[in-house]
């Protein structure tokens, strides 16, 4: 090999590995911004995740006031249990007022807390139920650096089932989520789980992360979605050890055997509302579907709540 040409190679691959550090650099910025606990703490702080008109009603509406207020005077425990990787997980938990062995474990969504859950909580309260309220991974309590948007969420879930069961065996378990809270529990009913979980309710759940990722990002950076999710997913294959496109709700209902109930408002522009129906249609379980006309993003429980609760009710008392 001629002098030139062993030249030209060199100059190439040091070219590519420049571009190949630069690629990851940025598909780790992007984990960073999106996935980290600082990153969402910098999201929650922006508050920009919702157009203002959507987001509204969760502070104004009736049901979110009579949620606040329920927040405010009623008391709850603070309880922890250790992951099988020796991680303490985090929840607020609230006992029923009656002894009762029915619980609901509800998810929050992506910037969420427990204490964003309150008109959940307090309805499945007053429907006399135990409510378990998990911090989701890097929010809040959790001592999780990074979030996987409900795929080692799930694992967590099903941690904190078996601690229910452990001290009480004849639970019955209703899993409820919204948004990522909802992605989370629909992987969790992809595992085996015990039979104590008796229902799920899963309220405008993505379909998988790639698809909602791919409508986010083009707004979020300005390019093609698809390069900037590749170098994303090498970036979270080395700092997280997972692939993005694990993160399937979608698939997990394949294979689920709880009945879950799929909501979804059909003015939801951040999990668009198409997402609803292939979940719906792909889920291997006994279920039903409740489309609440005008309702944005996680909005449905919020602004009309007749619709909803109605609807949650008679779904759950057919299980338990």
């Amino acid at each position: 090999m001629s002098k030139e040409k062993r030249s030209l190679i060199k100059k190439l691959a040091i070219t590519g590995a420049a571009a190949g550090a630069a690629g990851l650099a940025f598909g780790s910025l992007v984990i960073e911004k999106l996935l980290s606990k600082s990153g969402i703490r910098e999201a929650i702080e922006k508050d920009a995740l919702m157009p203002n008109e959507d987001s509204a009603c969760f502070y104004e509406s009736e049901e979110a006031l009579a949620g606040i207020e329920f927040y405010r005077k009623t008391p709850c425990k603070e309880i922890t249990a250790f992951n099988n990787k020796g991680v303490c997980l985090h929840a607020d938990f609230y006992e029923a007022e009656k002894p009762s062995n029915i619980y609901a474990i509800s998810c929050h969504g992506y910037t969420g807390m427990p204490s964003q859950n309150s008109i959940f909580t307090r309805r499945f309260h007053a429907m006399g139920f135990n409510v378990l309220l998990p911090y989701l991974r890097a929010h809040g309590k959790s001592e999780h650096k990074y979030c996987t948007m409900g795929l080692l969420e799930r694992l967590d879930i099903i941690d904190w089932i078996n601690y229910i069961i452990d001290k009480d065996p004849d639970a019955k378990i209703i899993l409820h989520g919204a948004s990522m809270g909802a992605a989370t529990v629909m992987m969790a009913t992809g595992e085996n789980l015990p039979e104590n979980v008796v229902c799920c309710i899963e309220d405008c759940g993505f379909t998988t992360l790639w698809d909602e990722y791919t409508m986010q990002i083009k707004e979020m950076f300005n390019l093609p979605p698809n390069l900037v999710l590749n170098l994303a997913n090498l970036a979270a294959k080395i700092k997280l050890g997972i692939d993005l496109k694990d993160v399937s709700p979608l698939k997990a209902v394949k294979s689920s055997r709880t009945p879950t109930l799929f909501i979804h408002g059909d003015k939801d522009s951040v999990v668009p509302f198409w997402m609803n129906y292939p979940l719906y249609q792909s889920a291997a379980c006994e279920k039903e579907r409740l489309v609440v006309t005008g309702a944005t993003h996680a909005a449905s429980g919020y602004c009309y709540p007749e619709i909803y609760w109605e609807a949650i009710t008679k779904f759950i008392n057919k299980y338990i």
